[in-house]
C-alpha cells in the first residue's frame, strides 16, 4: 500500500490550474459571490474598528478633562476661599486643556467663575445643565449632553467635578468644551470625502459632523440610529442621514460617557467599490484560465522556497527576538521579509519605550512596579527581604526655572547616573516622573537600606557641574521594607510617605517607614504642593 502524499505548493498549483479550466463558470459564481459578502462584511468591519478608534479618542479627551479637574479641584485656595487665586490658577490649567473653559458652580446653581469672564463680573445663577446638580447630590463626575451655555448662548457640553470640603460637595468645577474641539476627532481619522462622521450624546444628540456641523448640530439622531444606539453598543445598519441619504450606519457606543461615533457609508459608494472588485476578479480569474501549468510549476517551486525561507524568521519573531531576513529574489516574499524585519525592530523598540524613561533611560514606573512585584512574589516564598528607596530633588524647580529646562533634562540625566552608580547590579533604579526617583534593593532590611539612603544623599547633593554651571541641588529619600502581603502600591506609597517626612525635618535626609501609613488624602493633597 502506497503512503499518502502531501501535496506540494507546486503539484498544488497546477492542479488548481486544470481544476479550474475545466468548472471556469461555477467557480467565477462562486468566488463573484464569497468576495461580495466577504468584502461587504470586511468594509463593515473596519467602519466599526473606526468608529471604535473615534469613540476612544474622544474619551480620551474627556478623561483628559476629567483628571486635570480632580487636579484642580485639590486647590487649597479653594480651601481658603480665595477666588481670585483660584481663578488665576484656573486661567493658567487651561492652557493646553481642550476645555474651552472652566466654571465653578455653587450648590445654588450659581456661578461663582467663569474663566469665559473676568474674575467679578456678573455671571448668571441658572441655566447650568441638570446633570451637574446631580454632582451635588451623588458626588460623581458626570459628562454632560449637549445644552446651550448660559454665558456663550452656543452649544457646549460640560466635564464636571465635586469639590469636596469636609465630607461634603461645596461646589463643581467644569469643563465647557464647544462641539468644535471634539470634530477634530472626526478629522484627524482622514475618512472618505463621502462618508458622514457623527458623534452623538447620551440622548441621540448631535455633537459633531464631518458634513454641514452647524446646521444639525444640537437636533436628535434619527429614529434608527436612536433605536440601535439603545440596543447595542456596536453594529451596522442601512438607514437615511438627516439630509436623507442612503448609507450603511455603523457605530460604537463608548461605556464610559454614553456617547456614540457613528459613521455613514454611502450605500451607492458601496456597493459601487464592491462591483469594481467583482470586475476585476473577473479579468483575475480569466488571466488565471489562460495561465500554462508550467508557468504555475515554475512559480509555486519558486514560492514553496521563498516561504520556506520565511518560517525560522517568522518563528523568531514570535519568540520576541530579532530578525533580519535575506533577499528573496521574489518581490513579494521580500517584501513580508523586509516587513518582518522591520516587525522585529519595532517590536523591541516598543518593548524598550514603553519600559524605560525616554530621557534618563532609567526603567519607568510601570517597569519598576512589574519588578518589584515579581521580587516581592519570590519573597514570599523564599523569605527574601526588600527595600525601597523613594528620592525626590529638593530645589529641582528652581534650577529649571533659573536655567532652563535644558539644563534641568541634563541635571535629571546626572542625577541619575548617580543613582545607578550608588546602588549595585542586583538593584534597580527607576524614574517615576518629574524629579521623583526609586530604587528596589534586594536581600537588604531597613538597617541596610538606610545605610544605602545615607550615602545617596550625600551623592546626589554633591554640586553638578553642567556646561559652564554648578548647579547645587539637594535629595530626600523615605526608606520602606517589604512586609508580607504588600504589593508593589503599597510599598511606594511607605516610601513616599516617609520621604514627606524627610522633607517636613528639613530636606535633604531620609527617612524610615515604620508601619504602613494611614491614607490621609486630604493631608496628602495638600503636601503635594510643596514638593521639589
Amino acid at each position: 500500500m502506497k503512503a499518502h502524499r502531501i501535496p506540494t505548493i507546486r503539484s498544488g498549483l497546477a492542479w488548481l490550474v486544470t481544476a479550474c479550466v475545466v468548472p471556469a463558470s461555477l467557480t467565477t459564481v462562486v468566488l463573484i459571490t464569497h468576495n461580495y459578502q466577504h468584502e461587504r462584511a470586511q468594509r463593515l468591519r473596519d467602519s466599526i474598528a473606526t468608529a471604535r478608534a473615534m469613540m476612544a479618542a474622544v474619551d480620551r479627551d474627556l478623561a483628559g478633562a476629567e483628571a486635570a479637574l480632580r487636579a484642580l479641584a485639590t486647590s487649597p485656595h479653594l480651601d481658603s476661599n480665595d477666588l481670585a487665586a483660584f481663578y488665576g490658577q484656573a486661567l493658567q490649567v487651561l492652557q493646553g486643556q481642550v476645555a474651552n473653559n472652566l466654571v465653578l458652580i455653587d450648590a445654588r446653581g450659581q456661578q461663582q467663575i467663569n474663566t469665559l469672564r473676568p474674575f467679578g463680573a456678573v455671571l448668571p445663577a441658572s441655566g447650568n445643565p441638570p446633570q451637574l446638580q446631580t454632582i451635588f447630590d451623588t458626588g460623581r463626575a458626570v459628562v454632560t449632553d449637549v445644552f446651550v451655555g448660559p454665558v456663550t448662548h452656543h452649544p457646549l457640553i460640560a466635564v464636571g467635578v465635586p469639590v469636596v470640603r469636609d465630607g461634603k460637595v461645596r461646589y463643581s468645577l467644569n469643563a465647557g468644551l464647544f462641539p468644535e474641539r471634539l470634530s477634530g476627532v472626526l478629522t484627524q481619522q482622514r475618512l472618505p470625502a463621502d462618508w458622514i462622521g457623527t458623534i452623538y450624546d447620551g440622548t441621540g444628540t448631535i455633537v459633531a459632523r464631518t458634513h454641514d456641523m452647524q446646521r444639525f448640530v444640537g437636533t436628535q439622531a434619527g429614529a434608527d440610529m436612536v433605536k440601535h444606539m439603545a440596543q447595542a453598543s456596536e453594529g451596522a445598519f442601512e438607514s437615511d442621514t438627516v439630509e436623507g441619504i442612503a448609507v450603511i450606519s455603523t457605530f460604537s457606543r463608548s461605556a464610559f460617557s454614553g456617547w456614540t461615533v457613528a459613521l455613514g457609508i454611502p450605500q451607492a459608494q458601496l456597493t459601487g467599490a464592491l462591483w469594481r472588485s467583482i470586475v476585476w476578479l473577473l479579468l483575475a480569474t480569466a488571466a488565471l484560465l489562460a495561465a500554462s501549468l508550467g508557468l504555475a510549476w515554475l512559480i509555486g517551486g519558486r514560492i514553496a522556497r521563498s516561504i520556506r525561507e520565511l518560517s525560522a524568521p517568522a518563528l523568531a519573531l514570535g519568540f520576541g527576538q530579532a530578525v533580519s531576513v535575506r533577499p528573496l529574489n521574489l518581490k513579494e516574499a521580500d517584501e513580508v521579509g523586509r516587513a518582518l524585519t522591520r516587525a522585529s525592530q519595532t517590536l523591541l523598540q516598543a518593548q524598550y519605550q514603553a519600559q524605560h524613561d525616554e530621557l534618563t533611560g532609567l526603567p519607568n514606573r510601570a517597569l519598576f512596579n512589574e519588578i518589584v512585584n515579581q521580587q516581592l512574589a519570590l519573597g514570599e516564598r523564599t523569605g527574601m527581604l526588600l527595600a525601597v528607596l523613594y528620592v525626590d530633588l529638593d530645589g529641582f524647580k528652581a534650577v529649571n526655572d533659573a536655567y532652563g529646562h535644558a539644563i534641568g533634562d541634563a541635571l535629571l540625566c546626572a542625577v541619575a547616573s548617580r543613582l545607578r552608580a550608588a546602588i549595585r547590579g542586583s538593584d534597580v533604579a527607576a524614574r517615576l516622573g518629574g524629579d521623583e526617583f526609586a530604587a528596589v534593593l534586594m536581600h537588604v532590611d531597613t538597617g541596610a537600606a538606610a545605610a544605602v539612603a545615607v550615602k545617596l544623599v550625600e551623592s546626589l547633593s554633591a554640586a553638578y557641574p553642567i556646561d559652564t554651571q554648578s548647579i547645587a541641588i539637594s535629595a530626600s529619600i523615605g526608606v520602606a521594607e517589604s512586609i508580607p502581603g504588600c504589593s508593589s502600591d503599597s510599598l511606594l506609597q511607605r516610601a513616599d510617605a516617609a520621604m514627606y517626612d524627610a522633607k517636613a525635618r528639613g530636606k535633604r535626609g531620609y527617612a524610615v517607614a515604620s508601619s504602613p501609613p494611614a491614607q490621609q488624602t486630604n493631608q496628602r493633597a495638600s503636601a503635594a504642593t510643596g514638593r521639589g
